[in-house]
C-alpha cells in the first residue's frame, strides 16, 4: 500500500556484529500527495561537516507533504559516531574514509558495515541522489558541486540540469572511477545508472547558516527541476565549469604553511605554499602541477603524509 501526505522521523538501528555496537542513522521521509520520484538527500558523511547537515535537516523541516510530489528521504546525519566524537573525514572505528567504504560489507569493519546497510535500506530506493558536503575541520573551502560525466547521455543530461540548479557557480567536472573498488555514496549510485551530484558548502568545521542555506536553497531547486515541488527556481549565478584535477596531498613529515587563498588562480609550478620541520625550518616548496583555481585549502599546520594540503580544477573554456 502505498504511503501519502505523511512525513515521518526514525532512527534506523543495525548492529555491528564484531563487536556489538549499535549503528545509527537519523532518516526522515516525506512522502507527497501523489506518486513521483524519490529523491534521498545525505548530509554528514564526514561527521564534523555541519552546513551539509543543517542543509539536510532545514530542508525536512520545509517541505511539506501536500505541496510534495514524489518521496523525500532525508538522512541528516550518515557518520554518527564521527559527529558525536567531533572527528574529521573518518568513521572513528575503524579509521576509514567513509567515501572510500561503499557499496559496504556486511561482514566488513564498522564502516564497511554502515555503507552495506545505508546503502541497502535507503540509497536502494533512490531515483535521484545528493551527497551534502560542508568543509571538514582543518579545511576551507569555496562552495562547489561535483558533476560525473559518464558514457550515458541520458544519465548526464540528468546530472547536469541537477548541477546547475543547485545554483552554485563551480561545477566541476569528473570521470567516473573504478566499479571494481569500492568508493563514495554519489559515485556508486551513479555507476547504477541513477543520476546523483555531490555538493560542498561550508568549512572548517563551523556552522555558518548562510553556508547551510546554500545546501537547502539548492536541494529545493533541484526538486522543482525534477517536478517534485512548484515555483520558480533560485538562479543567481553564473555556472563556471572546472575539469576535476584532485588534491596536492603531503609526502613529508612536518607542518603545512600555505600561501594561497580561496578562488585563487595559479599557474603551473607556481608555490602553493610549504612544508616546514618541526623548529620552523622549510622542508620543501609544494607546487601548483597545473594552472588552476584553488577550491580547497588545509588550514591547519598539523598534517600527516598522503593528507590534502590543497585541492585545484582546470577552469574549463565555455
Amino acid at each position: 500500500m502505498k504511503n501519502f501526505n505523511m512525513k515521518k522521523s526514525e532512527i534506523l538501528e543495525f548492529k555491528f556484529q564484531t563487536t556489538g555496537e549499535v549503528i545509527n542513522f537519523p532518516v526522515g521521509t516525506i512522502y507527497g500527495n501523489k506518486e513521483g520520484p524519490t529523491l534521498v538527500v545525505l548530509g554528514g558523511m564526514h561527521g564534523s561537516e555541519f552546513c551539509g547537515i543543517q542543509g539536510a535537516i532545514d530542508v525536512f523541516n520545509q517541505v511539506n507533504p501536500e505541496e510534495l510530489t514524489g518521496t523525500l528521504i532525508v538522512g541528516t546525519i550518515y557518520n554518527m559516531s564521527a559527529f558525536v566524537n567531533h572527528t574529521g573525514f573518518i568513521v572513528p572505528q575503524d579509521g576509514k574514509n567513509p567515501m572510500s567504504t561503499f557499496p559496504g560489507k556486511r561482514n566488513g569493519t564498522y564502516g564497511e558495515v554502515m555503507a552495506y546497510h545505508f546503502n541497502e535500506e535507503v540509497l536502494s530506493r533512490a531515483d535521484y541522489f545528493i551527497e551534502l558536503h560542508g568543509g571538514d575541520i582543518p579545511e576551507a573551502l569555496t562552495p562547489f558541486t561535483i558533476q560525473t560525466i559518464t558514457e550515458n547521455e541520458e544519465l548526464n543530461s540528468k546530472i547536469k540540469d541537477m548541477a546547475i540548479a543547485y545554483n552554485i557557480p563551480l561545477i566541476i567536472n569528473a570521470k567516473p572511477r573504478s566499479t571494481d573498488s569500492p568508493g563514495s555514496a554519489f559515485m556508486k549510485t551513479i555507476q547504477r545508472g541513477i543520476p546523483a551530484i555531490l555538493t560542498e558548502s561550508g568549512q572548517q568545521g563551523i556552522l555558518n547558516l548562510d553556508d547551510a542555506k546554500v545546501h537547502s536553497t539548492g536541494i529545493l531547486n533541484v526538486m522543482k527541476k525534477i517536478g517534485m515541488l512548484s515555483g520558480e527556481i533560485v538562479d543567481t549565478t553564473k555556472r563556471i565549469n572546472l575539469e576535476y584535477n584532485g588534491a596536492i596531498r603531503n609526502e613529508v613529515k612536518g607542518m603545512w604553511y600555505p600561501n594561497v587563498k580561496l578562488n585563487q588562480i595559479v599557474e603551473k609550478d607556481e608555490i602553493v605554499g610549504e612544508i616546514r620541520d618541526y623548529f620552523g625550518k622549510k622542508m620543501a616548496d609544494i607546487k601548483s602541477p597545473i594552472d588552476g583555481i584553488i577550491t580547497v585549502v588545509r588550514t591547519s599546520p598539523s598534517v600527516g603524509v598522503g593528507n590534502v594540503l590543497v585541492e585545484l580544477h582546470k577552469i574549463m573554456k565555455e
